[in-house]
């Protein structure tokens, strides 16, 4: 049996010789970047969630530690995926495929990041709410795309 992932964003980077080490290896940098791209575009889909930082509440990232030098052999371009995988009442958990092209060693990441909103003055995490799980959920339902 075959499992093909559904993604609700996709981005494709050029690989810059600035995202490369000495060894060939993509950058931490240049990997933590991507991620973000693909992070934000994906919650730039999350109206309510954006409403609620607009009005004043933090979000916040816990980024899954990146495997180091993971993407070897000096890749030519990446492409990075995005989705929600988990929803608990305070937050949710964002999945993230990284995938390398064009290298003598292309390879596959896969990394997670806890995503959740907090009150500026206490720290606390706030619920998510009805609103915001229904939003991501139906993000999912519409993914389109396979990485």
């Amino acid at each position: 049996m075959s499992f093909v992932s559904r993604w609700v964003v996709l981005q494709q980077h050029d690989v810059a010789s600035a995202d490369l080490d000495d060894a060939g290896t993509v950058r931490d940098d240049a990997l933590e970047r991507w991620i973000v791209a693909a992070r934000d575009e994906y919650l730039d889909q999350c109206h309510e969630l954006r409403e609620r930082q607009r009005a004043g509440r933090l979000l916040r990232f816990r980024l899954a530690d990146l495997p180091t030098a993971a993407l070897r052999g000096s890749p030519s371009r990446v492409t990075v995926s995005a989705g929600a995988t988990e929803i608990f009442p305070t937050s949710f958990t964002m999945a993230f495929r990284i995938r390398s092209y064009g290298s003598n060693d292309d390879a596959v990441v896969n990394v997670t990041c806890a995503v959740s909103l907090e009150d500026r003055r206490t720290g606390e995490a706030e619920e998510l709410g009805d609103n915001i799980r229904d939003e991501l959920i139906a993000l999912e339902h519409a993914a389109r795309h396979t990485n």
